[in-house]
């Protein structure tokens, strides 16, 4: 079988198609290579002999619910339309989302990033509040001491101010 290309543009019927040419009509169906003499009458004999059925299928045809049919492709249509509308707003929620999110994520960065420095800054107070309360306990000791040579000092003195008054003869 064999199949050739017609040079004219689809839609457009060529002259032969016309009929203005009958020298070149093709002698075989260009689909079936058939002989065109004997199909064309016996496609003419066929429908002829099913033109009750054809006629019976035309009447079940028009008899069918078309309105009610249309009307259903109608609602569905206007349904896909709205499914399509909501999936559209769907993904622009979505991006809006994904944007919130971005964000959620870059303040969380952020606020790690303060957190570390509010770490560090206390890590520092710690270690001057530790240092501060060894120097108090330091300064604590010093005065202990001091207060203790005082004392200590001022035994001595007392004794040496009692044993001077004996020895001058003061009661």
């Amino acid at each position: 079988m064999k199949l050739s290309v017609s040079n004219g543009m689809e839609g457009t019927p060529s002259k032969r198609e016309l009929g203005e040419s009958s020298a070149s009509l093709p002698k075989r169906i260009l689909v079936t290579g058939e002989p065109i003499h004997h199909t064309i009458p016996l496609l003419a004999a066929r429908i002829a002999r099913h033109e009750d059925r054809l006629d019976d299928i035309v009447t079940i045809m028009n008899g069918l619910p078309c309105g009610h049919i249309t009307e259903d492709v109608n609602n569905l249509i206007i349904g896909q339309m709205a499914v399509e509308g909501r999936i559209e707003q769907m993904k622009t929620e979505f991006s809006e989302s994904l944007e919130f999110i971005a964000a959620l994520c870059s303040a969380s960065t952020a606020m790690g990033d303060v957190l570390a420095s509010f770490n560090h800054e206390l890590e520092k107070i710690s270690a001057q509040n530790f240092s501060l309360r060894r120097a108090i306990r330091e300064s604590y000791a010093r005065e202990r001491a001091r207060d203790q040579i005082i004392e200590t000092l001022t035994t001595k003195i007392t004794e040496l101010q009692r044993r001077m008054d004996e020895v001058s003869g003061k009661p």
